[in-house]
């Protein structure tokens, strides 16, 4: 298939919708049953399972290539909007990110900056400085993201290029 065609959100829904379906056909080959049929069947599903592979590669790096033709949120952006009038969002990952790995599809909380950073901000604010850094985060609703996890969203947190989009919940 030509994944070049697809839009970054198109893309994502794939990426989603195909890793689903890989492990499916790897849980059912693994769940095979011992019968007369079950060389013919894993032969199939192997099939399958390569071939979304396949897609899943190709589908990961259209959607790294989009991604990094513009960065749609900077770390000023957000820190600014966010941290500075502390004020709480969702924010959304892009599906081939390591926060979408390991924080999931999104967060809801407030951006974390350092009061002594404020001045610097403003400046950069004020310079229109867009840049990709690190954003630290408190995720404020989540029951189900552990403690260690919410920790290293406070203290490692992402990258501003990893925002798929944000949602104000003002």
């Amino acid at each position: 298939m030509d994944f070049t065609q697809f839009n970054l959100e198109t893309l994502q829904s794939l990426h989603i919708s195909y890793q689903r379906l890989l492990r499916e056909r790897i849980e059912r080959l693994n769940d095979l049953p011992e019968n007369k049929e079950k060389e013919l069947m894993t032969q199939l599903l192997k099939i399958e399972i390569a071939s979304y592979e396949k897609d899943i590669a190709e589908i990961e790096m259209r959607i790294n290539a989009l991604n990094a033709q513009h960065l749609r949120f900077s770390t000023e952006y957000m820190e600014w909007e966010f941290g500075a009038f502390n004020r709480v969002t969702q924010v959304h990952f892009i599906t081939t990110s390591d926060a979408y790995k390991n924080y999931g599809q999104y967060v809801t909380g407030k951006v974390i900056i350092d009061k002594e950073y404020l001045p610097e901000l403003i400046e950069k604010v004020k310079l229109k400085t867009h840049n990709d850094g690190v954003i630290r985060f408190e995720e404020i609703v989540s029951d189900e993201m552990s403690d260690e996890i919410k920790e290293k969203l406070r203290t490692e947190g992402f990258y501003a290029s990893e925002i798929d989009h944000i949602e104000n919940l003002r």
